[in-house]
């Protein structure tokens, strides 16, 4: 099943109707919705859940009604971004279901799905509180074990937590365990680079007390140092923060690039030039973004501002092209907010393209095993449980919704 695309008009009413509160529904439920209400949209305003987000979108509307020009920007959200990345990461189908990296004709949530799996398992006589169950789902996959047993105990319903987890998400739940195990106790940093030569630096700090006196009484005291620990469940919930963060400076990269420099590129690419390294800046950070491709099997848009005739000896320019031939007919401004993502309402097919093609390229990469292999110090393998799964990836409706 195909993405479906709208027109800028349409994305405008699913901004009006995202504010409001429907940003959960299919696309085609949050239309009718609009257009059954467009007579009493200003009435509704008390009852949005975005009042100021809801009354722009609707000054929006009016200028778009009357053919003018309104600069604002549409709002489309990635749906747990934490889970999309595990599950592109691990090209698990079923955590890729149940977060929307795949699509399975409706517009789903994670948690809630999760969360209802508990409570059919349990019966009509479950107590278990919605908005505690998110958290606890939400700090699980950043490997968290507190949360979980204090929303949850130590009991049957823990275990209950842990075995829906891993029949939605199997691949996410693999790779948490794996970060977990492979944690060094004898390190005072982690670090890793990423595919755009973003290098993460992450201090290990570990507790320390000590007791101060003041006015002859003791207190106990306690900071933080960069320390060794025994133990860390960091790793993981860093891992994905840095590929969340790449895929932000990715995205800005892809959607609002230089035409003037693509169209070099393609004619640089067409007459077949094959430079050599002058070892000119330039040609050490392709170099750099071309060594990163090769060992992460992502390939940074970053290079196409590097790349010159004197340099386009280092790369492969089929892969160039393809990376070219992957962006936006037009460049275009993105805004974002972590994983909030703001355009014009005309580009909301390409912003959504574009995430989709991030997440299709993270499920075709060798990214995982790079991360893993760089904090472990030496190459792994790591094996997949569906290698094809980015085609599908491409193809998702609601990524971004």
């Amino acid at each position: 099943m195909a993405m479906q695309l709208f027109s800028g008009r349409d994305y405008l009413k699913i901004d009006i109707a995202n504010s409001f509160g429907l940003d959960k529904q299919d696309w085609d439920e949050r239309l009718a919705w609009f257009d059954q209400n467009e007579h009493q949209l200003e009435a509704l305003m008390p009852q949005a859940d975005e009042p100021a987000l809801y009354y722009a979108g609707l000054v929006a509307w009016e200028k778009c009604k009357a053919g003018k020009v309104s600069g604002y920007p549409i709002s489309l959200d990635a749906t747990a971004s934490g889970i999309q990345i595990l599950a592109a990461l691990s090209c698990d189908p079923k955590a890729a279901a149940i977060c929307n990296v795949i699509d399975v004709g409706h517009r789903k949530d994670a948690y809630v799905q999760i969360y209802h799996e508990m409570v059919s398992k349990l019966g009509e006589e479950a107590k278990i509180d919605r908005k505690q169950s998110k958290q606890a789902l939400m700090t699980h996959f950043y490997c968290s074990t507190a949360v979980p047993k204090r929303v949850f105990g130590e009991g049957e319903l823990l275990s209950l937590f842990y075995d829906t987890i891993i029949e939605n998400a199997p691949g996410p739940e693999e790779i948490n365990k794996t970060m977990l195990s492979i944690w060094d106790p004898t390190k005072l940093t982690n670090e890793w680079v990423m595919p755009d030569n973003f290098h993460v630096i992450v201090k290990v700090m570990g507790q320390v007390k000590e007791t101060v006196h003041f006015l002859n009484e003791p207190f106990e005291v306690d900071y933080h140092i960069n320390m060794p620990i025994k133990e860390g469940r960091s790793l993981g919930a860093n891992m994905v923060h840095s590929i969340d963060g790449m895929m932000v400076r990715e995205m800005l990269r892809r959607c609002n690039y230089d035409p003037a420099r693509i169209q070099y590129l393609h004619k640089l690419i067409d007459a077949g030039a094959a430079g050599r390294s002058t070892h000119k800046a330039d040609d050490k950070m392709v170099q750099i973004l071309w060594d990163r491709y090769l060992q992460s099997g992502f390939l940074s848009a970053r290079i196409l501002d590097h790349l010159t005739i004197d340099n386009i000896g280092l790369v492969n320019g089929f892969v160039i092209k393809r990376l070219l031939s992957s962006l936006p007919e037009k460049p275009f401004q993105v805004m974002s907010v972590h994983d909030c993502f703001r355009c014009l309402p005309n580009y909301g097919n390409d912003l959504r393209r574009q995430y989709n093609e991030l997440l299709a390229l993270i499920a075709e990469s060798n990214m995982l095993a790079d991360i893993v292999g760089q904090l472990l110090g030496k190459t792994i393998q790591v094996n997949k449980i569906d290698p094809s799964l980015g085609n599908r990836i491409r193809e998702s409706n609601y990524a971004l919704s």
